[in-house]
């Protein structure tokens, strides 16, 4: 069996879908409903997640398996016009592939539906140096009428960054950074800064990582917008077959 750690191996699990779609879902905090899911990937695979996706970001590999998300998506939400909205991840390492921007705008013009039932996360595991062509990517992506997601802030050192440069809708703040915030005054102060963000940019802000009743406590009090976590709702492996 191909490796999954090296791009020719991530790429043959990918075309021969060797990989699951989990859904979890996003959660208003206002009314504990689910406003959208977040689409999760799992490796059939023995090596840990991020064991496989970080020499993806790397090798620019992990553009096949962004696509890969979308295409299925597009033809769910196609499908489905009831389900949920879908959240799907796009990493800062795909647009920086030569044929990625053109590959996600094709698949993006099969969609038949409501763009904004698909929201785009931008994930900040990868620290983009140049920034010109994610501009132009998230750009023509708002323009389209999709929502926008900064995800994992506070995970990594590219937030104030990307923060600056991309105008999303919403920012998703770390599960780890919200857990931190919950005992420790000096990252409870920052978590604040972030939330003060929220009308001068217009965002709506999403809390990672709440596990338990008290952890719902603390985002509701902080006046968190919505929460995902297990104590809201547990990944489920969407029921097609890839």
């Amino acid at each position: 069996m191909t490796d999954p750690k090296t791009a020719a191996g991530f790429r043959q699990h990918v075309y021969e879908k060797r990989y699951h779609i989990m859904r979890q879902p996003v959660v208003d905090l206002s009314t504990l409903q689910p406003i959208h899911d977040e689409w999760l990937v799992r490796f059939e695979s023995d090596e840990g997640l991020v064991d496989v996706l970080r020499p993806a970001e790397i090798s620019g590999a992990i553009a096949t398996l962004d696509l890969s998300m979308l295409e299925h998506a597009v033809r769910t939400l196609n499908m489905d016009r009831r389900r949920l909205p879908i959240a799907v991840n796009l990493s800062g390492a795909s647009m920086l592939e030569e044929t990625f921007e053109e590959a996600l705008f094709h698949s993006l013009s099969k969609l038949t539906t409501d763009p904004k039932r698909l929201i785009m996360e931008l994930t900040e595991t990868w620290d983009i140096r140049d920034l010109t062509q994610a501009k132009h990517v998230l750009g023509r992506l708002s323009a389209a009428g999709h929502p926008l997601c900064l995800d994992d802030v506070g995970a990594g050192a590219a937030s104030i960054r990307y923060l600056r440069a991309f105008e999303t809708q919403w920012l998703k703040i770390d599960g780890d950074f919200v857990q931190a915030a919950m005992s420790s005054p000096r990252d409870l102060v920052i978590m604040k800064s972030l939330l003060d963000l929220r009308e001068p940019l217009n965002l709506k802000i999403i809390a990672e990582g709440v596990e338990d009743e008290a952890a719902i406590a603390f985002v509701k009090a902080h006046n968190f917008d919505a929460a995902q976590g297990y104590a809201l709702g547990k990944p489920e492996r969407e029921p097609f077959r890839l």
